[in-house]
């Protein structure tokens, strides 16, 4: 919608609501006004006693376990007192800016870029921590990445008032103050004259900068649906070019799996509200994925039928929606006060991630949302990758601990060995109960004990968890978390009479590719060979070369989306003795590329499975015990 707001001295301190206490922020974010891709904000401060004082945007948010540099993303950064004169500032760090005269500090206004389009140098940022400005069409708000705060002040109440266009909805996890309220009423416009103005005013307010750093918004044209589950309105909202993909598709999609998390939490959830935030997105993106937050999550995928996709949305809606648990109730002091420029990191994501990540499973078989024989498949799956992709005998504890530097390449293990120490746990605390006493029962009691405003001591959690259950979860923690022994598979699966086979050799198709062996190319949507000596046989005699890009296998054009449903396909279609033929697009000693076509006849080779798991043909009572606790809802 085209909007006929004229400002006489542009977005000036005379936006914002009437008499202001001054212990409090007060921002102000106009979507209605795009430059170049760019918004501006204009912050009314709380009051500053401080002759100088730094502003800052965050280095770091919670649940990312990565460094963004939000502050690169901000130009033009003035400081004005309350005549208007500016005020002298030194931008001291890429997220900080030095104010000089702070004490007469009235009004701060910068512009901000978004993150999804714009290259600038930096880390890349994950996407669902990112942001989006696209003028009159949808605006990914992850706070961080358009609000500052001033050094040693993030415990004040943040105000903030969103200008957008009236046919834009504001989904967040957050209750607002006030919604569509027009411009002649909400806003005091002693410094502004509005001609004509179809713009709304949202108004919200967040107790302090980690609240708000803690409720993503975006505003687009509404797509909601709305899911109660024990009394708490969860809402689902969706934001997709060409309407591919509908909010109430999503719901249909995750509401079976949002029941089934209430009743293994108790019937009761801990908090009033939630919201699903979904973007999708026709750019190619370097990652898809989902951000957890205490009241929302918010995922950026590529814009595909939600047939592709139901798999992937119950796996990142079960494991996101779970967090209500950790760090909600349950964080240590690192999270309790983030450090936003200066993050100091818990050596607990064993928990925060992996408990998490383990409770997202459990809880689909538990509930019959997949079968006994998946759920060993899907646990067999996080063992290989945590053995072959990553260092089995890191301590978890410091994998934790140096997540942002020496151990950075180390981090996706949380959702791989994090949750198999889930796991393991789980069996080892029924083993020791009957089958009557699971991690489940650990949580529960942790949060019962802490509470979102009650924070551990770091160095204390094991020690807590060992005198709330057993001398031996000590040991547990001490042998397979602090240690660097890797989680005996054989032995704790022998608790529920779960048999377990380390390797064994079998004879079968394949489509020459092993793991290791190609690689994915976010920008191209396409596979490409990343590491051609570690093909099977049947893949070298194809004659597959390092940067081949794959585009075609016997005629047929690979997507750029739905690839593991073509190849699953192919795969049922190849009998021995026939020809497979890749198309790939390979680079010349010129530079230029070609496109050649790869064939050989079908033969049977030899692939290596690990870690198989199956269930026991004649367990004892006490497997069966434990094994009912584990896999049953009826505990």
């Amino acid at each position: 919608m085209k909007k006929l707001l004229l400002l006489v001295i542009g977005m000036s301190y005379g936006l914002v609501s009437h008499a202001l206490p001054q212990d409090q922020y007060e921002y102000t974010l106009d979507l209605t006004i795009v430059k170049n891709d760019k918004v501006q904000i204009v912050l009314i401060p709380p009051k500053i006693k401080e002759s100088e004082i730094t502003f800052y945007m965050p280095k770091m948010i919670p649940g990312t376990y990565a460094v963004q540099d939000y502050g690169r993303f901000v130009e033009d950064f003035k400081a004005f007192d309350k005549k208007g004169k500016e005020l002298n500032v030194e931008k001291s760090s890429v997220n900080s800016w030095k104010i000089s005269k702070a004490n007469k500090l009235a009004k701060v206004t910068y512009w901000v870029k978004d993150s999804y389009d714009n290259d600038v140098d930096g880390p890349a940022i994950f996407e669902p921590a990112g942001t989006n400005i696209e003028e009159g069409k949808n605006f990914v708000i992850n706070s961080g990445g358009f609000f500052g705060y001033f050094e040693n002040m993030t415990r004040k109440p943040f105000k903030f008032n969103v200008i957008r266009d009236a046919n834009m909805y504001g989904s967040t996890g957050l209750i607002a103050l006030s919604t569509g309220q027009s411009m002649d009423t909400s806003l005091d416009k002693s410094e502004i004259k509005i001609a004509n103005s179809q713009a709304e005013v949202d108004t919200y307010l967040t107790e302090s900068y980690d609240h708000l750093i803690d409720n993503p918004l975006m505003y687009c044209e509404p797509d909601t649906s709305i899911v109660n589950v024990a009394g708490a309105e969860i809402l689902i909202s969706t934001y997709s070019p060409g309407k591919v993909v509908k909010s109430e598709e999503v719901r249909g999609v995750i509401e079976q799996i949002l029941m089934a998390q209430k009743e293994y939490l108790g019937g009761e959830l801990p908090v009033d509200k939630y919201a699903f935030i979904c973007y999708f997105t026709e750019r190619p993106v370097r990652s898809i994925g989902a951000l957890e937050h205490s009241y929302s999550s918010l995922y950026s995928l590529q814009n595909q039928p939600i047939e592709s996709m139901i798999g992937m949305f119950n796996r990142f809606a079960a494991h996101e929606f779970f967090h209500i648990v950790t760090p909600l109730n349950i964080h240590s002091e690192e999270i309790h006060q983030f450090d936003f420029n200066e993050p100091k990191m818990s050596k607990h994501l064993w928990m925060y991630e992996g408990i998490t990540e383990f409770f997202a499973g459990n809880v689909q078989v538990k509930y019959g949302i997949m079968t006994q024989e998946q759920y060993l498949q899907s646990l067999q799956g996080k063992m290989v990758s945590a053995s072959t992709r990553f260092n089995d005998t890191l301590a978890f504890t410091d994998l934790s601990k140096y997540a942002l530097d020496k151990y950075s390449d180390q981090y996706g293990n949380v959702y791989e060995k994090g949750a198999l120490i889930g796991l393991c746990l789980d069996l080892k605390l029924r083993s020791l109960s009957e089958g009557k006493y699971g991690v489940q029962n650990m949580m529960f009691d942790l949060s019962e004990k802490f509470g979102k405003d009650q924070a551990f001591n770091d160095e204390d959690l094991f020690n807590i968890i060992t005198e709330m259950t057993y001398p031996e979860i000590g040991d547990f923690f001490k042998t397979y978390v602090e240690g660097t022994t890797p989680l005996d598979y054989e032995e704790f699966f022998a608790l529920v009479g779960v048999d377990y086979v380390a390797s064994e050799m079998r004879k079968e198709m394949n489509m020459g590719l092993t793991q290791g062996s190609y690689g994915y190319n976010p920008e191209t949507s396409r596979v490409f060979i990343a590491n051609a000596d570690v093909l099977n046989a049947f893949g070298k005699s194809l004659g597959l070369k390092n940067g081949d890009v794959l585009v075609g296998i016997n005629g047929k054009e690979i997507p750029l989306s739905g690839i593991g449903a073509f190849f699953q396909e192919v795969r049922e279609e190849m009998k021995v003795g026939n020809q497979m033929t890749y198309t790939v697009m390979r680079q010349g000693e010129d530079g230029s590329e070609s496109k050649v076509d790869l064939s050989t006849e079908i033969v049977e080779v030899d692939v290596e499975y690990t870690h198989i798991l199956s269930l026991s043909e004649e367990p004892t009572e006490a497997q069966l015990a434990v094994r009912n606790g584990w896999l049953s809802k009826n505990e």
